[in-house]
């Protein structure tokens, strides 16, 4: 399967289907983990972990079969010495590494088996299936990797058993993500598909360890074109304790059927209760694959939806604030938008090339203050007579939720910040925040498109971290992880740092 370019840098990629009854692993019930429970925490220490979504990884002649990296977080934050690289030759996960699996093409975390620590979704949404002497290609799969008190691996792996028929090209796992979609306390996993005319399914939790979930149902999102590269965010749109999920479809044509739709959470499953629209209530376009965030920026109890435009404004870029209500979006205020013009937003529009403000966006208490700020980035931004060296962004959050006052914003030429900016680097790539040092506060995850160890542009990519602080994300503290020091060939198409866990 061709995965296409441009949704590997343009989004943190999509997750994957595994057709019920393949092969599974099994592993003992863990002992309770520490009570401090984190979305993301693998071994239960308090830290945040992250995990790296390398797709393009191809050892020896094993063409894109696919990685994930783990960095585990610490007092002191992310260490390469603290990581694990998994692909489906690693012990005690099933399958064989193969070429165009793209293993790692996305990936999601949460409890999935209910014993206090974060499980691992990875996406394998170009594995080929056969069954009876017939082979399906492209029908995708979703291994669990199962956390504990030493970490991912600790309890083994199985094939989610999706309870999906194999169908050629199904890319089960274009996307993934979790949340408790039913209300019951427990963590689901959602499973986005790339063709088919249906969205994805949805396995309520608790997982077992053989990839059984309690129940499963489609997403129940018809009518989508033959294919569409489908994404999937979470959240509590409608105010009413459940989580919800917001839609997204691009099929490269940016037509009427490239919509955002929100499907509402509940007992008995999804219900659509419409598409977002612009301030003139037409139709608000996905645009062209960057990925939605979620998150109640306002404190009214309803998430928001902030939807990146980076091709807007002549390329200079933008993104959207789309208020949620409790049927949905709330019609009665009008989307806001946010680019480089808005009052308090370091830099304008008004200087040569195209900024692309916008194409990642993240959401994070960078502060702890108890409001979420906004990470937008800019990786086309020339400076430093570099062309696309790429920019970061910061709105902070407040009483009033974002409105750019105060914005900061960092390159790798910033005092503090490792390293330095070079042409084409694309600092910016990729965005997350998540807290990997225990502090209350949201780290800054920033990919960059490419940098290798002599600074040269070659798209093998790198991570940069920028720590929170009671002042919001500080250059003081941050790290930077390139191929070499994560034990990876800095000589490939790896991509690192554009494309994290959901």
């Amino acid at each position: 399967m061709h995965l296409p370019l441009r949704r590997v840098l343009a989004c943190a990629a999509t997750a994957a289907l595994a057709v019920g009854g393949l092969v599974a692993t099994s592993a003992p019930t863990a002992a309770a983990a520490p009570a401090k429970k984190l979305v993301d925490d693998f071994n239960g220490d308090g830290y945040g972990d992250v995990v790296l979504n390398l797709p393009f990884h191809s050892p020896l002649d094993r063409n894109k079969s696919g990685a994930v990296m783990v960095l585990y977080g610490s007092a002191s934050g992310l260490s390469s010495s603290h990581r694990k690289l998994i692909t489906q030759n690693t012990a005690g996960v099933p399958g064989t590494a193969e070429s165009t699996d793209w293993f790692g093409h996305a990936t999601t975390t949460g409890d999935f088996d209910g014993d206090g620590y974060a499980d691992l979704a990875v996406s394998a949404n170009g594995e080929d299936y056969t069954s009876g002497g017939t082979s399906w290609s492209d029908v995708g799969q979703v291994t669990l990797i199962w956390g504990g008190p030493n970490g991912l691996t600790y309890h083994g792996a199985t094939t989610a058993k999706l309870g999906t028929p194999a169908v050629q090209n199904l890319l089960a796992g274009q996307d993934l993500t979790s949340g408790d979609f039913n209300g019951d306390g427990k963590r689901d996993l959602a499973v986005g598909y790339g063709r088919g005319g249906e969205a994805g399914t949805v396995l309520y939790g608790p997982i077992d360890r053989t990839g059984a979930p309690a129940s499963r149902k489609a997403l129940g999102l018809t009518g989508l074109p033959s294919y569409a590269d489908t994404m999937l965010v979470p959240g509590d749109v409608t105010g009413d304790g459940i989580t919800d999920l917001v839609v997204s479809w691009d099929t490269m044509t940016l037509g009427n059927t490239d919509k955002i739709h929100v499907l509402r959470g509940g007992a008995d499953g999804f219900t659509d209760i419409g598409y977002l629209k612009n301030e003139a209530g037409a139709q608000l376009y996905h645009r062209q694959g960057e990925r939605l965030a979620v998150g109640d920026l306002d404190h009214d109890g309803h998430d928001d939806i902030i939807v990146p435009q980076p091709f807007a404004l002549n390329y200079k870029g933008e993104f959207i604030v789309v208020h949620g209500g409790a049927n949905g979006q709330d019609t009665t205020r009008k989307p806001v938008h946010f680019s480089q013009d808005t009052p308090g937003v370091p830099d304008t529009n008004s200087d040569t090339g195209g900024d692309n403000f916008g194409q990642q966006v993240a959401v994070g208490d960078v502060n702890g203050d108890g409001y979420l700020d906004i990470i937008a980035t800019s990786p086309l931004e020339n400076h430093s007579y570099l062309t696309n060296a790429g920019k970061v962004t910061i709105l902070p959050g407040g009483p009033g939720g974002v409105t750019g006052r105060g914005s900061t914003a960092f390159t790798q030429n910033t005092p503090g910040v490792p390293g330095s900016a070079v042409a084409e680097g694309g600092f910016g790539a990729g965005a997350k925040v998540t807290d990997v040092n225990g502090d209350g506060r949201g780290d800054a995850m920033i990919g960059v498109y490419a940098v290798d160890e002599a600074g040269v542009s070659n798209h093998t990519g790198g991570l940069w971290t920028l720590p929170g602080s009671a002042t919001g994300t500080t250059a003081t503290g941050s790290k930077e992880f390139t191929a070499t020091g994560l034990g990876l060939p800095a000589d490939g198409f790896l991509y690192i740092g554009q494309s994290f866990n959901r």
